[in-house]
């Protein structure tokens, strides 16, 4: 049996033994190391009573709720230092995962290293139709923005470096706010990263047109091959749709489970999620159900973070995804079990034809599917038989 505990002291290195079991070593981009289901070793306590990353460099985070309703949102701030100015992140949720603690790990993790993230609400409960989320999602940006802008005592936004994360029903958001963008009219600032992690639509729409996204953005679209929910159709379209962006700029990533240890790294639904108490308001129809579902693991910490990470830097340092991983294994990589056996590595490409479809054998279909009339396989030789 495989387990997951401790931290171990460098990228490659051993991690410290436990009785009776193993553990999970996962390399950083930073050059450190972590396990899967930790947090990062020398941790110390925030001023919101969270828990900081040693190696990041804000200890705080302020956290503001503006408004009520689906046009509503969260704000946070890094702090302590407080920069003068920072990155823009818009973190856009799953369906009815309303509740910024679902998702709190890693807005904990984008604003410690130095970004604000803004959390629409925009929707409030089964009476918010689907076609009300888009203009509730940009109500709120542009309300945040004002705010961040004009506001007293929040950091400013640098609008040269905006960007959009989303999952699920937010991915899917992300992918439609980045076209509007393209608009003069829109009034937000030109998307440098697009971040479409397990994307789905409740109801298929059509507009905006994806290939108004602009050339200029660097597109990731992440899906999970035991994903039951979503499947991979709407990631394939958003993919296959922002015919603007090249594919030098573009990367699709399909995220492998992994069953070698325990717990294991199930690359489904609710896999990029993480919970965070500290983030918890207390809202949504799923609540209780939603906050069983946070594990934080090495799919995040090595996988949806970090890769977030790469991919912002590089966008707003001017950089092509194509500049990025010249060393593939800067993406693909998730590292390694402690008894030497690498992790399921993710497949990447910008060729669909060479990504295999997610094609789940059981479980509820909540978003429509279609499925090729044969599926292909994965032929690596990362992937144990």
């Amino acid at each position: 049996m495989v387990c997951t505990s401790g931290v171990s002291g460098s990228a490659g290195g051993h991690a410290r033994s436990l009785v009776g079991c193993l553990c999970l070593v996962v390399g950083l981009a930073s050059g450190g190391s972590l396990e899967a289901g930790e947090e990062r070793s020398g941790q110390s306590a925030g001023a919101d009573g969270g828990r900081a990353e040693v190696d990041s460099p804000h200890s705080a985070v302020r956290r503001y709720e503006i408004g009520q309703g689906p046009r509503s949102y969260w704000l946070f701030e890094p702090d302590q230092p407080r920069p003068e100015r920072a990155p823009v992140v818009v973190f856009l949720h799953g369906w009815f995962a309303v509740n910024p603690g679902f998702y709190g790990a890693w807005i904990d993790h984008l604003v410690r290293d130095g970004r604000i993230v803004i959390f629409p609400r925009y929707q409030n409960d089964v009476g918010t139709l689907p076609y009300e989320f888009l203009p509730n999602a940009m109500a709120a940006l542009h309300d945040a923005l004002g705010v961040l802008h004009a506001g007293v005592g929040h950091v400013r936004p640098d609008p040269a470096r905006f960007a959009l994360i989303g999952h699920s029903a937010g991915g899917n958001l992300a992918a439609q706010i980045a076209a509007l963008a393209s608009d003069p009219h829109a009034d937000l600032p030109m998307p440098r990263a697009v971040i479409c992690v397990m994307p789905g639509e409740v109801v298929p729409m059509r507009q905006p047109s994806l290939s108004r996204i602009p050339g200029t953005t660097l597109l990731i679209v992440a899906v999970g091959d035991e994903d039951i929910v979503v499947g991979d159709l709407r990631g394939r379209q958003i993919f296959a749709e922002a015919t603007a962006v090249p594919p030098a700029r573009k990367r699709f990533i399909l995220f492998r489970s992994d069953r070698h240890g325990y717990p294991p790294l199930i690359a489904e639904h609710t896999a990029p999620t993480g919970l965070n108490h500290q983030l918890d308001n207390g809202e949504g129809i799923l609540r209780s159900l939603q906050m069983s579902f946070g594990d934080v693991n090495a799919l995040d910490h090595a996988g949806f973070w970090r890769i977030a990470d790469v991919t912002l830097e590089a966008a707003f340092a001017g950089q092509s995804l194509d500049e990025v991983v010249r060393d593939e294994e800067r993406f693909r990589h998730l590292g390694y079990w402690s008894d030497g056996r690498r992790v399921t590595p993710l497949i990447v490409g910008n060729d669909l034809e060479t990504i295999p479809r997610v094609i789940p054998t059981n479980g509820l279909k909540l978003f429509r599917w279609s499925f090729p009339s044969r599926s292909r396989v994965a032929l690596d030789p990362d992937r144990p038989r």
